[in-house]
């Protein structure tokens, strides 16, 4: 195919391809509601109104200890926080990614810290 009618044809396309009706209503990161309790990995995790002190001490640490994830977009914003005993903590961020809920975690279990991301919402895995 010439280059000129590929240069016609594609925002045609584009145009229509966008006018027909969406087949499912888009999935907000605020239609994921944090549960009171969630049982991941043997443990039992509770939610948590709001970020400490100590909770944002353990994120200035994560991020310290992995500046490769200072200012990604991946964890923007407040996180969510589900904590398991006196320590261990989940922190989540929730974004809307199309029809879909795209999510980062950052675990601070055992005095470690790794990370996790996936697709859907993360408390029914």
């Amino acid at each position: 195919m010439n280059r000129r009618l590929l240069l016609i044809l594609l925002p045609a396309a584009l145009v229509f391809a966008g006018c027909g009706e969406p087949s499912a209503e888009p999935l907000l990161p605020s239609t994921i509601e944090l549960p009171a309790s969630w049982v991941a990995d043997g443990k039992t995790w509770s939610a948590q109104a709001e970020l400490t002190k100590p909770d944002e001490d353990v994120l200035t640490k994560f991020f310290q200890l992995q500046p490769a994830f200072q200012g990604s977009s991946d964890f923007e914003g407040v996180p969510k926080l589900m904590t398991s005993g006196t320590s261990d903590r989940r922190f989540f961020w929730l974004r809307g990614s199309g029809e879909t809920i795209v999510w980062s975690c950052v675990h601070f279990e055992g005095g470690k810290f790794r990370t996790s991301d996936g697709t859907g919402n993360p408390f029914l895995k």
